[in-house]
């Protein structure tokens, strides 16, 4: 009887080897799948940081002043806006064609202001440009000069918010007030 012990104890070790091993295979096999999956994870969050940061940065801003300009001999309200836009510093190139502007006072709901022709109701326009500006793509150290024309003609005293949405990005907003006294070129504030 004692052979046959030690020829259980034998096969009992290599038993335990082979389970050793095969533990071994499985948590390898596993810490394949976690760590695989943690890769894929880690970059689908790298993506999303990345499209985040793009959407929220703002990527133009209005370069000096917003003016009134006044059509006519009466002066007494505002027909047209006019104001430079640039890039912000570090702010992505944007397409000047594709930027929406939407237009609000407290009477008035919002509302998009469609491109169109200058002085033209209801629509926005390219005035100028850098001299170096080829196309409608804004590039860091260069200007457009926007000219919009709402619906209504703004009166003294009057606040509106103008909104410009480019393409990519977060989007700016413009609350300016029309003064009490009004001149062809009226400096908003």
């Amino acid at each position: 009887m004692s052979m046959k012990n030690r020829n259980e104890d034998g096969f009992t070790g290599l038993e335990a080897a082979i389970v050793l091993i095969a533990f071994v295979v499985v948590a390898a096999v596993f810490s394949y799948v976690v760590l695989g999956a943690g890769f894929f994870t880690t970059q689908k969050s790298q993506q999303v940081v990345h499209a985040g940061v793009t959407q929220a940065a703002s990527n133009i801003v209005v370069k000096g002043n917003v003016y009134g300009i006044s059509n006519g001999t009466n002066l007494a309200s505002v027909n047209e806006l006019q104001f430079d836009i640039g890039l912000a510093a570090g702010g992505l190139p944007v397409d000047v064609e594709r930027i929406t502007y939407t237009f609000s006072t407290e009477n008035a709901t919002p509302y998009n202001i469609p491109k169109g022709t200058a002085h033209t109701a209801n629509t926005w326009w390219i005035i100028a440009n850098s001299t170096d500006i080829k196309g409608s793509l804004l590039n860091e150290g260069q200007f457009y000069t926007i000219g919009i024309k709402p619906t209504t003609a703004l009166v003294s005293r009057e606040q509106f918010n103008l909104e410009l949405k480019p393409e990519n990005g977060a989007a700016l907003g413009v609350q300016r007030t029309i003064p009490a006294g009004i001149t062809n070129t009226t400096l908003l504030y």
